[in-house]
């Protein structure tokens, strides 16, 4: 019987349709779930600080695991941990210490799904339109979560929590049959967890990784500390399930724009974007009214739109420039060391709740300004990527030259995952992170050809923008066949020596047989 296939990653979005559906049922009132089962914030925050840890220690193993086995059978293998969290969950009703296990469990879910999605999405797109990818991302989250909490909210009111946890475990289990029906499948070659550390970007791009350490400790607070607030002054679990949806669908809108923005921008739009949910951030303790409440999450949620795109646009365009494994791992314990570290420094903010005996909290004995300015300010950690230098995209080529003037051209595949499909262009491909124009341009010429060049010469240096904005710095070299080596195509449909007249009745990549008349120049003058 023939395997059904989805084109592209349409199998890997629609488990992330149904997972975060799932999970957005009941995500934003776990907090709320233990505190009421415990009577304490300290559980809370041993739930979240044993989560993070258990990120923290697994990434490197399981990272190990995507290499090995792909990503399909690695993402389908998270659902085991998280159908388990959903069942701990129940049982902690009755005993505390599940609420433990639980957390350790999504601890463990956590890289075994998104290390595997993340390396998808940056190995399927070929056009470099990572600010729409990233967009894409978010709209297939957005659509899963914007009816979640609501319902979660209504669910809790009617019948309690068993039976919200069943219908997620339930979703949970769903989202792992789409995965095997997409036609990707991202694998690596065996590595060890030596080279995995030695190979970490961490030091190569400290200002990016300290930028996703405040993203982890600004998404900490709010997970944690926001839920809190607005049920303690509400009592409701239906406003604040409320609330929270209809603040996604707002933000739902402004997708497909922040998107196009961020392929044109880059991270230059943290520059207001963060300013604006940093003063966001601040003013929450003084508000108390239902409105004022939606007002200030309708506000952040919108705004947010411009920082989690824009940053996971960012992740992608930096992945493609170095090793892609090793930057997601080390974008994971950034993010989660920074979760762990406000989680940590939560504790002495809310500690003389901590052993209280009552349900009831007195708002009186929360510091809320503290933990709410804890918010804002680990939110400035991400907001200096605006004031840093981006350099974009960088390519290399070589036109190589046969002793009659004709050019060797690759014939590109006819597939629509990548610019200018089907069209012709000079062997090359991106410049790798810390690696020098002529060092890739070589590389790249004998990996797509087989050819090895002895000598390079500098043709031409120029920024380009692809059909989705995207800036592109290429370096074009030019160089001599010596009429011994074979071409070989080890990428594209063919590989052909071309003259400049035959070039007349192809599709040639912009800009590339402007490049070959000047090598050419070149060529009959040396």
């Amino acid at each position: 019987m023939k395997r059904i296939l989805l084109p592209g990653l349409s199998g890997l979005y629609a488990s992330t349709f149904l997972l975060q559906f799932g999970f957005s049922l009941v995500g934003i009132f776990i907090p709320l779930y233990i505190f009421k089962v415990t009577q304490g914030l300290g559980w809370v925050l041993a739930f979240y600080l044993v989560f993070n840890l258990t990120v923290l220690i697994s990434t490197l193993p399981i990272a190990r695991l995507v290499a090995r086995f792909g990503s399909d059978w690695i993402a389908f293998s998270g659902t085991i941990p998280r159908v388990i969290f959903f069942v701990f969950l129940i049982l902690a009703d009755k005993d505390p210490a599940f609420f433990l296990w639980s957390a350790a469990l999504w601890g463990l879910a956590v890289p075994l799904y998104w290390l595997p999605f993340h390396l998808s999405v940056v190995g399927s797109d070929h056009k470099l339109t990572f600010g729409q990818d990233a967009a894409r991302i978010n709209l297939v989250g957005k659509l899963a979560t914007i009816a979640g909490p609501i319902i979660g909210g209504l669910i809790i009111q009617m019948t309690g929590f068993t039976p919200l946890y069943l219908l997620g475990l339930f979703l949970i289990i769903a989202s792992a049959l789409p995965l095997f029906f997409d036609k990707y499948e991202f694998k690596f070659p065996e590595i060890s967890l030596k080279t995995l550390k030695e190979n970490l970007p961490l030091k190569q791009m400290p200002r990016l990784f300290l930028g996703y350490f405040g993203a982890g400790m600004t998404t900490q607070v709010y997970d944690i500390i926001w839920p809190l607030y607005v049920f303690l002054l509400i009592g409701s679990y239906q406003f604040l399930g409320a609330i929270t949806s209809i603040s996604l669908l707002a933000s739902f809108v402004l997708l497909i724009l922040a998107g196009q923005l961020t392929d044109r921008f880059g991270r230059q739009i943290f520059r207001w974007s963060i300013p604006l949910n940093f003063i966001n951030w601040l003013i929450r303790p003084i508000l108390s009214g239902q409105l004022f409440l939606f007002l200030v999450d309708l506000a952040y949620q919108l705004v947010g739109i411009f920082v989690w795109v824009p940053l996971d646009g960012l992740s992608y365009y930096t992945a493609v420039r170095t090793k892609r494994l090793e930057f997601f791992l080390a974008r994971e314990l950034a993010l989660h060391s920074g979760s762990f570290l406000a989680t940590l420094m939560l504790i002495p903010l809310i500690a003389s709740t901590i052993y209280r005996a009552s349900p009831v909290i007195n708002l009186s004995n929360l510091n809320w300004v503290l933990a709410f300015a804890l918010g804002a300010f680990s939110l400035l950690l991400l907001g200096q990527l605006g004031f840093t230098k981006e350099e974009g995209l960088k390519s290399a080529a070589t036109v190589l030259i046969r002793a009659d003037g004709a050019v060797l051209m690759q014939h590109r595949d006819n597939k629509t995952s990548i610019v200018f499909p089907g069209y012709w262009c000079l062997p090359g491909g991106k410049v790798k992170m810390d690696e020098e124009p002529e060092t890739a341009a070589r590389r790249e010429l004998q990996e797509e050809t087989g050819y090895r060049a002895s000598s390079l010469n500098l043709l031409a240096e120029e920024t380009y923008l692809l059909p989705g904005g995207q800036k592109i710095a290429r370096s074009i070299f030019w160089t001599t066949y010596d009429g011994q080596q074979k071409i070989e195509c080890f990428e594209g449909k063919e590989m052909k020596f071309l003259k400049l007249d035959e070039m007349k009745t192809r599709d040639i990549y912009p800009g590339h047989e402007g490049f070959c008349q000047r090598a050419l120049e070149k060529f009959k003058s040396s």
